[in-house]
């Protein structure tokens, strides 16, 4: 009984852990999240020069811990009923079945909807089973919309990152100054960015773990361009008609995104929007982008 209390745990951790993962990430207590955290650290903290890796390790040494828990829960659940409850194709020696890594194949192979000649004896053995193999296709299922779902986030966030970096290069080197732009043209300009960084926000709500997926190019970072939104919305705002408001809307779009990865991504406590800012430049290893007029004034 002890066994199989501990299998059905395993099982319903792992497809808790599923559910929030891919239907409720807002959720608290992720296993996913942990994991994803931990390769993460651990990469960015041994070898720096990997950081791109951290998100396909973090992808999927998840799914290898469902994987897992669904194996190892499921043959909790069978090795004490093997081999007397269970019924053997001709040529199969029952006696081979008597431990734990006999009840670990069957339950990879009914995970995996493949026959090993060995049927349950019971209607309650059978229903597991088949639940086991439902699960199995599920997880396949979860699994390639997951990862078909995460790339076209990445590629909206790099895209956002990389507009906000040209922007950046058309102010720093004087090609066109955002201040030399008419109050209609600079709230169209800002409006679009406030309305990227939005949609990208709820997307990373939506799947947490895109944050570990690390940028190879600093111009595609969002994590190094966002210090550069967050400046030319703090110095439109005293613009008049239009461009005023939709600075105060980037604005508002950027302290939302960096409330929310401070409270999901980075410890300790943050007083201000530009510590949140550098802690996400640092923790991602990017240098800053700040605008022009506010690099002068530093110096």
């Amino acid at each position: 009984m002890f066994l199989r209390i501990v299998g059905g745990l395993l099982i319903a951790l792992a497809l808790r852990d599923v559910f929030h993962t891919l239907f409720h990430p807002a959720g608290q207590g992720s296993i996913s999240d942990s994991i994803a955290a931990l390769i993460w650290r651990t990469i960015r903290r041994m070898q720096p020069g990997w950081l791109t890796l951290a998100g396909p390790a973090a992808f999927f040494s998840i799914l290898g811990y469902w994987t897992v828990s669904m194996i190892t829960g499921f043959a909790l659940i069978y090795f004490p009923e093997l081999p007397h409850r269970f019924a053997f194709a001709a040529g199969l020696d029952s006696g081979n079945f008597t431990g734990l890594f006999a009840a670990i194949e069957l339950s990879v192979s009914s995970l995996i909807t493949l026959s090993s000649g060995v049927y349950a004896g019971k209607i309650w053995l059978a229903l597991i089973m088949a639940l086991e193999s439902i699960v199995g296709f599920g997880l396949v299922t979860a699994s390639v919309s997951w990862i078909l779902s995460i790339y076209p986030i990445l590629e909206h966030r790099k895209s956002l990152a990389h507009q906000a970096s040209l922007l950046h290069f058309s102010e720093y080197y004087g090609i066109r100054r955002l201040r030399d732009v008419s109050d209609s043209d600079v709230s169209q300009i800002l409006l679009g960015l406030a309305s990227q960084l939005s949609t990208t926000r709820h997307e990373l709500i939506q799947f947490p773990i895109t944050y570990y997926f690390h940028e190879s190019e600093e111009k595609s970072s969002l994590a190094a361009t966002l210090p550069y939104l967050a400046d030319i919305a703090d110095q439109n705002k005293d613009r008049t008609g239009g461009a005023a408001l939709a600075a105060t809307v980037l604005g508002g779009a950027v302290d939302d995104y960096l409330e929310w990865v401070a409270e999901s991504f980075l410890d300790g406590e943050f007083q201000s929007r530009e510590q949140i800012l550098r802690a996400l430049a640092e923790d991602h290893l990017r240098q800053p982008l700040r605008a022009p007029e506010r690099i002068s004034k530093a110096a």
